[in-house]
Order: C-alpha cells, then sequence, then structure tokens
C-alpha cells in the first residue's frame, strides 16, 4: 500500500520536478554556450504553468495565444522588459523538451537569448501529454 501511495505522490508531483529538470538542462546547454545561467522566478513559474495548464485543458489550444496577455503581467512585474515564449508538449523529461527546442531554429534563439530570468510551467493532461511553458525575460 505504501508503494502505491508514493507512486501517486510521484505522479502527481512530476510537473514540479521537470520544471527543475527543465532549468537544469536549459542553464547547461546556455552555458555550453558561454552564457549566464537563466534564474528561476516563481511570479514567473505561475505565468507559465497557468498557459500550460491551460493546454492542457483544451482552454486554449497548443501554443503562444494569449502570450500578449502573459506578455502585458511580466511587463507590471519588470516596466521595461523584453520577452519570449518557448512551449512544448508530448515531451516526458527535461533533457527530451530541451533538446527538442535546441534543435529548432527559433525556440534555439529563445534558449540562447540575452535573457536573465525565466519561469517555467509544467502541466499533464487528463491523457497524460505533458504541456511546457518557458518564458524569458530581460
Amino acid at each position: 500500500m505504501i508503494s502505491l501511495f508514493f507512486l501517486l505522490v510521484s505522479f502527481i508531483s512530476a510537473p514540479a520536478d521537470l520544471d527543475n529538470d527543465v532549468l537544469r538542462y536549459t542553464n547547461q546547454f546556455r552555458r555550453a554556450n558561454g552564457l549566464p545561467a537563466l534564474v528561476m522566478r516563481n511570479d514567473l513559474n505561475e505565468l507559465a504553468r497557468k498557459h500550460s495548464e491551460d493546454m492542457a485543458k483544451g482552454k486554449c489550444g497548443f501554443g503562444h495565444s494569449g502570450f500578449d496577455k502573459r506578455y502585458s503581467k511580466v511587463k507590471k512585474i519588470f516596466q521595461s522588459c523584453t520577452a519570449a515564449e518557448n512551449v512544448a508538449y508530448g515531451s516526458t523529461n527535461g533533457r527530451e523538451v530541451v533538446e527538442m527546442w535546441e534543435n529548432s531554429s527559433g525556440h534555439r534563439e529563445n534558449l540562447l537569448g540575452k535573457y536573465n530570468y525565466v519561469g517555467i510551467g509544467t502541466a499533464r493532461s487528463k491523457q497524460g501529454t505533458i504541456y511546457y511553458t518557458q518564458l524569458f525575460v530581460r
């Protein structure tokens, strides 16, 4: 019974672990390209997580819909800033999703951009598909 409970808790808590995984591999990639590590911020994580949850629940389609609203919220936090976003779905771990972004020119540009901060949010659909959102800010 304890093993089943642990397995259930692990499944439910996976997205938080994935957020840290995505951060680790993102910063590893940046360092390998001579760039400083990004600092993850909880306020940005909340915005990213909400978008991933909306995609996972089907409240919006997969993609960048609503980015203007997220960017407006980012500007309230940072006043003057630039922001970008990566989204993905289907990958099962941080390494896999970051490698996918590395191999896509627009996503790679965001990973290697002159940003200081990142928000990362993951959410799992009822079918088990994981949705990822990264918000980059400078």
